[in-house]
């Protein structure tokens, strides 16, 4: 979720500037008396002169000290509007992009070490195992921000275009939390600004207000850019009305722990809150913030894994119920940085709370939506929003779905998609029997384990008569014993098996920590030996399996781009006849034909 470069995070979506290229010239202004919004054909019409824009620079107050240097914290922000002699008055609506990535110093930061002999969890898991050694009997089972050419489409549209620069970052003092209440607290500050509220100072130091400002807010960007606008919106009722998250953080929990364990965003092995934080952390004199880091590494327990009120803090889709703006969702489903569950836990949630919601599923990874059609719907989104615009959109199919292709090729009311159906079927039949592997995931990476040779284990169906599709989470539920540690990673891969001599595909994956098998929150020592019945999500998927295809499950250890990389030879035991894997099948049961 993070790009410490300007031009990485200078776009939405090669979609949206696409779509902007082939849009007409816009309109020149050509009206005389009052300004006004001008709509046409259901969306806001370009009848504002960019070059009469006005540019501004505005340091919002944050009622917070995160720095400790007895004053409070403020967030600088750069605000281009329409001219003043064009509006004359009229009030405006605003678009603010918040992020940390505007600096021009990005500190050197080196990352947590993830190659340790043994995990750590084993290692604080052995004296609460020695306690309760005497009350166990043997056998018992537990069972981005926009180019130039966006900016102006939006000013000449009648919208105020704003770029916020978080806490500690840039032009802002204070110090980051990474997705937590401070800079929660300063999103929602400069929100609240917009709002007719709070104060702000021009750079001469005097107080200045958002006069122009109609007092309706949206928000939208990619990645960390994106995620900000989800801890303002979880603050409750604002100016704020839209928002327009991609590739976005909905539980920091997810982005750097699944289950217990500690995982890292695919290609940043090692980083961590901290870490992340550190790296942003770009405002002049940075060592003032030396405490909060600090603060930040003890706090997120690299050891335990365990779920606790610092990431309860940052968690936005359990509290989706306090947002009281719409949200446009848009997520990568094969984004493994910020993963697919960050965007459909957060589309369940605002469906469970009646949060006006939209989804875009895109067939691609970290970034934004490609497709053509993406930009001039959420144009629509916007419009309809900020400006009360019948714009067409509240009758539009709540969920689009994009190929690899950048080509729309379908709609949905729902998602998972109308007709899914939970499918649980044994990892093996026959009788009972025990497979066992030992865990080379430090040298051998997932790829290289799908087709066992005592480092894995693989578990397939039947050849396919005609396909399968999948819509939703895969889980599953694994009859398992840790021969000879009190702690492991326990990885589960969904696999794609084509015809012989094509290599087998990943379609998706899950982690659990064995520590962690009663609570997210409370790790419990693991007997060596024993016997636990595991119960794990899968990151959701949409997929379909050909005919001729086998599904594949593959059970391993170490997940080399994850988890954490102990010495090879922890030694773990399946039994697979009891053991499950469950599928959400468009058709259910009745869809899958061997």
């Amino acid at each position: 979720m993070r790009h410490p470069v300007r031009s990485a995070l200078a776009a939405v979506g090669a979609g949206l500037l696409a779509a902007l290229s082939g849009l007409p010239a816009p309109a020149t202004a050509a009206t005389s008396g009052p300004a006004t919004i001008v709509v046409r054909d259901g969306a806001t019409q370009p009848v504002f002169d960019y070059a009469q824009a006005i540019t501004e620079e505005v340091f919002v107050e944050v009622p917070l000290d995160t720095d400790g240097d007895g004053v409070r914290d403020r967030v600088r922000l750069e605000i281009t509007r329409p001219g003043e002699t064009e509006t004359a008055g009229l009030k405006v609506g605003s678009l603010m992009i918040a992020t940390p990535y505007l600096g021009d110093d990005w500190p050197e930061v080196p990352y947590h070490d993830v190659e340790p002999d043994r995990l750590p969890q084993e290692r604080a898991a052995a004296v609460s195992l020695a306690r309760s050694a005497g009350l166990t009997r043997a056998g018992d089972d537990d069972s981005g921000y926009p180019e130039e050419g966006t900016w102006e489409f939006f000013v000449r549209r009648g919208y105020a275009m704003i770029s916020m620069e978080s806490l500690g970052t840039a032009g802002s003092t204070g110090c980051p939390d990474a997705g937590g209440p401070h800079e929660a607290a300063a999103t929602r500050a400069a929100i609240d600004w917009l709002g007719g509220s709070g104060r702000a100072y021009d750079a001469a130091g005097r107080v200045i207000t958002a006069h122009w400002s109609a007092r309706k807010v949206g928000m939208y960007g990619v990645s960390y850019n994106g995620t900000l606008p989800l801890a303002a919106a979880v603050t409750g009722a604002s100016a704020l009305k839209t928002i327009i998250p991609m590739s976005a953080v909905s539980s920091w929990y997810d982005e750097y722990r699944a289950n217990g364990l500690v995982v890292a965003p695919y290609g940043w092995q090692g980083e961590d809150v901290d870490i992340h934080a550190r790296v942003i952390l770009s405002r002049p004199n940075p060592q003032v913030c030396a405490a909060a880091m600090d603060r930040l590494a003890q706090q997120q327990d690299r050891v335990t894994g365990d779920y606790s009120p610092f990431w309860a803090q940052r968690d936005y889709a359990a509290r989706a119920g306090n947002i009281r703006a719409s949200v446009f969702i848009v997520q990568g489903l094969r984004d493994w940085n910020v993963k697919t569950k960050q965007g459909i836990q957060l589309w369940d949630a605002l469906g469970r709370h009646g949060v006006d919601r939209k989804l875009w599923l895109y067939d691609g990874d970290h970034g934004s939506a490609n497709a053509p059609q993406f930009f001039p719907a959420m144009r629509r989104w916007i419009d309809h929003y900020i400006y009360d615009i019948d714009s067409g959109i509240e009758g539009e199919a709540p969920v689009t779905f994009e190929d690899a292709d950048a080509t729309v090729t379908g709609t949905s009311p729902s998602w998972p998609v109308p007709g899914s159906a939970a499918v649980t079927l044994p990892l093996a039949t026959g009788p009972a029997r025990v497979d066992t592997f030992t865990d080379n995931g430090r040298t051998a990476p997932a790829e290289e384990l799908l087709e066992p040779a005592g480092h894995s284990l693989a578990y397939r169906s039947p050849a396919l008569t005609s396909p399968a599709r999948l819509s939703g989470t895969p889980r599953v539920a694994v009859d398992v014993s840790i021969d000879n540690r009190t702690a492991a990673n326990l990885t589960a891969l969904l696999v794609d098996y084509g015809p012989a001599g094509t290599d087998p595909v990943i379609v998706t994956r899950g982690w659990i920590d064995p520590q962690n098998r009663d609570s997210l929150a409370r790790s419990a020592p693991v007997v060596p030996g024993r016997t636990y019945r595991l119960r794990w999500d899968m990151q959701p998927q949409q997929h379909t399996f050909p005919a001729g295809h086998r599904i594949g499950v593959v059970v391993l250890a170490t997940d080399y781009d994850y988890t954490l990389r102990p010495l090879p030879g922890t030694r773990i035991s399946v039994r697979p006849a009891a053991s499950t894997v469950t599928l959400p099948l468009v058709g259910g049961r009745a869809s899958l034909r061997f």
